[in-house]
């Protein structure tokens, strides 16, 4: 089932928190809505929900090709499943589930027979059918979530949509929860959109990513094509850490604090004011920087987290500051001391014109 939005806009007041938004999602992608709080992404899967709806002639949203823009959620069978579980505190992990089969026209509602035998086949699907007969006060947030889940796919949604569905949760249950998740669309292959404003979880679980920005979507890509390749300083910025110089544009490069380096794709227009953003990771430390396209810096501050090494430095040139990622082993090698003064040479620089809004 493709879900497909077609030249949205919703206003609230004098707030435009859509500004003709336009998306397709394709039968059987896992696809993100990230973005900064207030950027309209919420806003958007409530109105493919049929939860709210667009401006009068403010654009469609289509379920495989059927206009389903004036209809209210109960008839356009979308699963919904929440930050905060929405769960009945009174009612069993079973009768959780159950409910929406329960409650469905006698016309349609299944026997207790097959509401039994669909709610069973859940429980293991989500791998909590020894807790059938907990409430929801006798479990984790990590498996309330899984029943939220599974209530929205008792009623056989034809899209799956969930609101930060791991934002209650703690980093562990939560990286957890992302690895099942994608697991579980693996096996059902159901059309899914989720929103989110957390980078790591939407590269992770996402086989598309749908960036928004002050009611508009930025950029659409896989997650590799977005981090590696960013429509704008925007998206460059948002996604992971990223260092910001500023400079000028001369002849395919940038020129930083009186520095030549190259730069590919450079955007903009010749001999113009530049932004370069360059990744931690991207940048290489030496005491000796060979050639001339090293800033030198002093040595601020420097750690390690298991693998990996940071270092703050601060440019001897304007005092702003550098980070640096490296391997342990990198750091080790070094042996740098606090005050210490390095060289910097950029690996990877991503240049856009300053006109650009970030």
């Amino acid at each position: 089932m493709s879900i497909e939005v077609q030249h949205v806009t919703k206003r609230f007041g004098a707030f435009t928190a859509l500004d003709d938004v336009s998306l397709k999602v394709e039968t059987g992608e896992l696809v993100a809505l990230l973005g900064p709080s207030g950027s309209g992404k919420t806003t958007l899967l409530r109105i493919i929900a049929g939860l709210d709806f667009p401006e009068p002639g403010g654009g469609q949203i289509l379920y495989h090709g059927q206009d389903v823009t004036d209809l209210p959620a109960s008839q356009r069978k979308a699963g919904f499943a929440f930050q905060h579980y929405a769960l009945f505190r009174h009612l069993t992990v079973f009768e959780n589930v159950a409910f929406g089969l329960r409650v469905r026209p006698r016309a349609t509602r299944p026997d207790e027979r097959a509401i039994r035998q669909r709610v069973g086949e859940l429980l293991g699907l989500v791998q909590l059918g020894p807790l059938a007969q907990r409430l929801p006060a006798q479990l984790s947030g990590g498996q309330r979530q899984r029943v939220s889940l599974a209530r929205a796919l008792a009623v056989e949604p034809r899209v799956l949509l969930l609101d930060e569905p791991f934002g209650a949760l703690d980093a562990k249950v939560r990286k957890e929860l992302r690895r099942w998740l994608r697991h579980l669309h693996e096996e059902i292959h159901l059309t899914t959109l989720f929103v989110t404003h957390d980078q790591e979880e939407a590269l992770e679980l996402a086989s598309r990513v749908a960036i928004l920005r002050e009611g508009r979507i930025e950029q659409v890509g896989s997650p590799e094509t977005i981090y590696e390749h960013p429509a704008s300083p925007f998206v460059y910025d948002f996604l992971g850490n990223v260092n910001l110089f500023r400079g000028r544009i001369e002849q395919g490069s940038v020129r930083i604090g009186g520095v030549r380096f190259d730069a590919g794709g450079v955007i903009g227009s010749p001999e113009t004011a530049a932004l370069a953003f360059v990744r931690p990771h991207d940048i290489r430390v030496t005491r000796c920087g060979k050639g001339q396209s090293t800033l030198p810096a002093r040595v601020v501050r420097f750690h390690t987290v298991g693998p990996v090494a940071h270092l703050d430095l601060e440019r001897l040139d304007d005092r702003s500051c550098v980070s640096v990622q490296l391997s342990k082993e990198e750091l080790q090698d070094l042996s740098l001391q606090v005050g210490e003064v390095v060289q910097v040479e950029f690996r990877k620089v991503r240049v856009f014109s300053e006109d650009y809004s970030i």
